[in-house]
């Protein structure tokens, strides 16, 4: 049986991040994407701008899915705005228990206002109850925590500590740079460390790490497992990456002699 795994997320015009990062992960991983789409990522006037699409769109999206396909894992990235979040959580409730769903809780908006990104931010932490996993980055779990900046591991993983205490969840902050990943279930905190790419090709690196955790989640991996396994994958994706630029976006072709 071919399982099938569903991205929600924005579109990365760049090819970086976004739906176009999962959907290639899905691909490389052996198992078949779907996506529904909310936002498109765009440069206006040499700036970074997201464009959320109609939520009626979404809607008609995320119905679609629902019913003409049996789903083995979700992956939430971009959501956009504020209605999007609220459609995606209904869809999250319905589907609580049924696969694994993974929240990549993407606050970054270069384009809003402090304020509106506050709204989002707890808008966000709605979805939290339904959701297997969230997989923040130091920005993100900078906010979620309410923590100054994180710069050491001790301060990583007590960050993390909070987030899981404060919202229940099982939550993976990626250490970026760092190569340290630290995750938190209940009064467990377990760090995954691995090799630490210098290549510039990383830009997607959060979006390829949440969909491959997916991905392994659909297959049958435990979560642990699927956390190794990923860290992997997004390794290799930034040492075979795409040059953009300056710097580049992750990929990872597979050969006919690798195994995933």
């Amino acid at each position: 049986m071919v399982l099938k795994t569903l991205t929600i997320g924005g579109s990365d015009t760049w090819g970086g991040g976004g739906i176009q990062t999962d959907l290639r992960t899905f691909e490389q991983l052996d198992v078949f994407g779907l996506s529904v789409l909310t936002c498109l990522a765009v440069e206006a006037a040499d700036d970074f701008v997201i464009r959320p699409l109609p939520v009626a769109l979404v809607e008609e999206q995320l119905q679609t899915i629902e019913r003409n396909f049996e789903l083995a894992g979700d992956k939430i990235g971009l959501l956009g705005d504020l209605e999007t979040v609220s459609l995606v959580q209904d869809f999250c409730q319905r589907n609580q228990g049924r696969f694994p769903i993974i929240l990549d809780p993407v606050m970054a908006f270069k384009e809003t206002k402090d304020a509106l990104q506050r709204d989002y931010i707890e808008k966000i932490k709605a979805l939290f109850p339904y959701v297997d996993l969230i997989t923040p980055n130091r920005r993100e779990a900078q906010f979620l925590s309410g923590s100054e900046e994180l710069t050491s591991a001790e301060e990583l993983s007590f960050a993390t500590e909070q987030i899981a205490k404060k919202t229940g969840v099982k939550v993976l902050v990626t250490g970026g740079e760092s190569g340290i990943d630290t995750y938190r279930e209940g009064s467990i905190t377990q760090s995954f460390t691995g090799p630490i790419s210098l290549k510039k090709t990383n830009h997607g690196a959060g979006c390829c790490f949440s969909s491959a955790i997916c991905a392994h989640l659909a297959q049958g991996f435990s979560l642990i497992e699927s956390i190794e396994k990923s860290k992997n994958h997004v390794y290799q994706s930034i040492e075979n990456g795409v040059i953009v630029g300056e710097a580049g976006n992750v990929w990872r072709p597979k050969t006919k002699k690798e195994s995933v």
